[in-house]
């Protein structure tokens, strides 16, 4: 295997690792903004 094919290789498993994160951080953000959108009391 030559360095550039391990080169592409890793860049292409961080690109993957680093989508999975962002689907991670989307999924939370989601949530998050579900439980901002329930009404609240305003405060008095």
């Amino acid at each position: 295997m030559s360095t550039a094919d391990e080169q592409r290789l890793f860049t292409e498993a961080c690109l993957h690792g680093l989508r999975a994160r962002l689907c991670d951080v989307a999924k939370l953000a989601r949530k998050v903004a579900g439980v901002l959108e329930v009404p609240q009391p305003a405060p008095a």
